[in-house]
């Protein structure tokens, strides 16, 4: 590779260009996905390229991961294919660690062809470069497709290879930065669950006492005569603990350890029981209707009440329904405009948009869904939140992202299947299969 002092002055007025903007650019944003954009933008106009992509590594399953197109405008008509760290000439490159060049006929591979097909774009050329720093495992690669003038040469991949150094510091950093929030997240949940599941396991311990005194007090009743109202009373009194205090008692307790063994990357291990998923499931998301109507969101259920019972934890269903109608109502909430909420003020029937709670028994699986009419997740966010790694994308509700990675993990934990469907400025699916 050329170095630096043996390039043309204009090149060299080029790389130095290429590499004020990628400092410029790249030494804030904390956002994988900003990162990841600019990452491409600052690529494409280094070189003068048509546009690119960019993927990035997943070690544990060894797969470079479609991360990011540019333009953004063709993203709707590509196949956002994962595939093996050593497939084709990413995987290649990425092996290798060294940058390539690769020109194409008119009339190529079936894969070029679908592409033109797809988007309107013939790959004539391709250069691939490796995002990583010698010394360090790589993060991932670009790829930038057709040269607008000439063809790529020597001196484009000195520029990119700057380019990338610079832009690998500026994902690490991103990945730095979320991995420290959600561990500073974690560990303070994980003490504060700690904290709740001591508590709540003191009340563990009388309700035993309690339910003992209660029958006693009921059978010293029965002896002595008869007091309409000290019998309404103490019918009041066991229908209270025996529906609300015990129950919930004993679900507050299991929740905080559940949230403790979370922070902690403990596995987790479900409580199975037989029951209806369609009554667990209306009930979690009616605990999120009074907050729904502050929104302005209403609540549609859409439930097959007569499925089939079968075997689930019904506390991680709650926790899975609590965070993904939560997150629907956040996103609904995203497209309530300042003018509306002027008009209905003081409407609080006034509803701008629904969430769907649905579900299905289907081909021997019992399927959830929950769709919003939200301004839907790009598909870069859509991968991060299937992966695992997504943050909060609402601008007038908070979070962390931790709520999805928590859906995930227990879905994994009760083998169900989760997917996304979602389409810009329409709204988001998510979808989850139980086996029957």
């Amino acid at each position: 590779m050329s170095s630096v002092g043996m390039l043309p002055i204009h090149e060299t007025s080029r790389l130095l260009e290429a590499v004020h903007l990628a400092t410029r650019k790249l030494a804030s944003p904390a956002d994988l996905n900003v990162v990841l954009r600019d990452v491409l933008e600052i690529s494409v106009q280094a070189v003068g390229a048509e546009g690119g992509t960019i993927y990035l590594h997943e070690p544990a399953h060894k797969r470079l991961r479609f991360a990011y197109v540019y333009p953004e405008d063709v993203a709707e008509q590509l196949e956002r294919l994962d595939i093996p760290d050593d497939y084709g000439i990413a995987g290649d490159v990425f092996q290798t660690q060294k940058a390539r060049v690769n020109n194409f006929p008119q009339e190529g591979q079936p894969g070029r062809l679908r592409i033109r097909e797809k988007t309107g774009i013939t790959v004539r050329s391709m250069m691939t470069l490796p995002l990583g720093i010698p010394g360090m495992d790589p993060v991932g690669v670009v790829q930038l497709v057709n040269k607008l003038h000439g063809g790529f040469n020597e001196t484009d991949e000195v520029v990119l290879d700057t380019v990338s150094d610079v832009a690998t510091l500026a994902i690490m950093n991103s990945r730095l930065l979320t991995q420290q929030t959600r561990v500073a997240s974690l560990e303070g949940m994980g003490r504060a669950a700690h904290d709740l599941a001591n508590k709540a396991g003191v009340l563990l311990t009388f309700i035993e006492d309690f339910r003992r005194n209660l029958n006693g007090l009921k059978e010293a009743l029965g002896k002595g005569p008869t007091n309409s109202e000290a019998c309404f009373h103490l019918e009041m009194l066991e229908g209270s603990f025996e529906d609300v205090f015990a129950p919930y008692s004993e679900r507050v307790y299991r929740y905080a350890r559940l949230i403790n063994d979370l922070a902690a990357g403990k596995k987790l291990t479900p409580k199975l029981k037989t029951a209806s998923l369609a009554a667990v499931v209306k009930q979690s998301a009616q605990y999120l209707e009074s907050p729904a109507r502050k929104a302005h969101v209403r609540i549609v259920y859409d439930l097959e009440e007569g499925a089939p019972e079968f075997a689930f934890d019904d506390l991680y269903v709650i926790r899975i329904v609590e965070n993904l109608v939560g997150n629907a109502i956040k996103a609904v909430a995203e497209m309530v405009t300042d003018e509306w909420l002027a008009e209905n003020a003081t409407d609080d029937d006034a509803y701008f948009g629904d969430v769907t709670v649905r579900y299905r028994y289907r081909d021997k699986k019992h399927v959830l869904e929950v769709q919003d009419e939200g301004p839907g997740i790009p598909p870069a966010v859509v991968r991060n939140i299937l992966a695992g790694t997504a943050s909060s994308s609402w601008q007038r509700a908070a979070g962390s992202g931790l709520g999805t990675k928590v859906v995930m993990e227990l879905a994994t934990a009760l083998n169900a299947k989760v997917s996304v469907q979602s389409k810009l400025g329409e709204g988001t699916t998510f979808v989850l299969e139980f086996p029957g």
